[in-house]
């Protein structure tokens, strides 16, 4: 992430967060190194929560993309919401979210830390597909799939996440978003025995719907990144048992389809 924010940047940048907590602050930085606290106008403890900027702002920051938005989430975690992954995909920004520590209920308030910020977009580094930590959003199953399939000359699309999927959501990529997404970026279904390296496998772990993606690696072995786990390549044992037992479908990409034939 050193290319999108410098050390000297953040060193500079890191009081703002600090000071403006509880309430989330919100920092652009430009490709010419120079960048601004842009002001949080969400009214009283919405602004712990949320943040909103003016219209002015908004323009402003629409006319002169920013190299890195930020915002910070006090005391919560660096893991987007799912209006911030929304949000950065309309955009098309590089976003990163600060997560500030502190007791807001200490007079003074208290703050004990500011974390250094958790980034995506389109030039964020993918970094190693193997040994990853788990952030939800951020470095996650999907993630790493999408990203093993950019290593192999596949870029998809962003999608928006959903945390909780449900019947709560009004469309079918908020009630299922494995069974709708696969189709709409360019993947087909194949049965299971015809599946081979490099096919996106859908599992259903504990859940009506499928919430867990891999890339099969042939041989049983799966690439995946477990909920707060690791990155791995995980060899299944008893391989046909388990994917009866999680009803894992698999998906070839057009692309690879392509190539297959």
């Amino acid at each position: 992430m050193k290319h999108l924010i410098t050390d000297a940047q953040w060193a500079a940048i890191r009081p703002v967060f600090l000071k403006a907590y509880p309430r989330e602050a919100v920092v652009a930085i430009w490709d010419d190194g120079t960048w601004e606290e842009i002001a949080n106008i969400a009214d009283g403890v919405d602004g712990a929560f949320e943040f909103k900027l003016s219209h002015e702002d908004q323009a402003r920051l629409l006319k002169r993309r920013p190299r890195l938005f930020l915002h910070s989430h006090p005391n919560g975690n660096p893991e987007p919401s799912d209006r911030d992954t929304e949000s950065q995909i309309a955009t098309g920004w590089n976003w990163g979210i600060v997560a500030v520590r502190g007791n807001p209920d200490t007079r003074p308030v208290s703050v004990y830390d500011a974390a250094f910020p958790e980034i995506w977009g389109p030039d964020a580094p993918q970094g190693a597909l193997l040994g990853r930590s788990f952030l939800w959003g951020v470095r996650d199953c999907w993630t790493l799939c999408m990203d093993w399939y950019a290593a192999h000359g596949i870029k998809l699309d962003p999608i928006p996440r959903v945390r909780q999927p449900g019947a709560h959501h009004h469309h079918a990529r908020g009630q299922d978003p494995f069974a709708y997404w696969p189709p709409h970026l360019g993947f087909k279904r194949i049965e299971r025995h015809e599946r081979r390296y490099g096919d996106l496998a859908l599992m259903h772990w504990r859940s009506a719907t499928a919430n867990h993606c891999a890339i099969y690696l042939g041989e049983a072995t799966y690439l995946h990144q477990p909920n707060m786990k690791l990155s791995e390549q995980w060899t299944m044992n008893n391989e046909e048992s388990l994917l009866s037992r999680w009803a894992v479908s698999f998906w070839r990409h057009k692309e690879r389809l392509m190539d297959a034939s």
